[in-house]
């Protein structure tokens, strides 16, 4: 059993309204509703993934949110999108922390990577 493909109409400026069915890993495009967009900024976006650590000063440091990305009018095929966010100084302890959650961000990076890969056909 399969699953009927969810479709959304979104209202574009430039081609008004258009039928978009979504890939099943995409989480819809209620973010785009109403934003005033064009046909090539229509998106399907994966479920984020995200890499972070507190330091020794009880300070929440993000570090990562990643997502896989596809606009079909203006891509050929999925893309990882990352946001890649620490700046500042810290005690060496914490240097420990972040190294941690460095490489967590990577192994969450190489997941997302290997599933794009897969969803354009290069990996089974």
């Amino acid at each position: 059993m399969t699953a009927a493909p969810r479709k959304w109409v979104l209202s574009t400026i430039d081609h008004g309204f258009i039928e978009v069915v979504c890939p099943p890993w995409c989480i819809g495009h209620g973010w785009q509703v109403g934003g005033g967009i064009g046909r090539n900024d229509i998106t399907h976006r994966s479920v984020r993934v995200k890499a972070a650590t507190f330091t020794d000063a009880d300070r929440w440091v993000p570090v990562l949110a990643a997502y896989i990305s596809w606009a079909p009018y203006r891509e050929l095929v999925p893309v990882i999108s990352l946001e890649l966010d620490t700046e500042g100084d810290f005690a060496a302890e914490d240097g420990l922390r972040l190294a941690e959650c460095l490489r967590v961000a990577a192994s969450r990076i190489e997941a997302l990577a290997t599933e794009a890969m897969r969803l354009r056909g290069e990996l089974s």
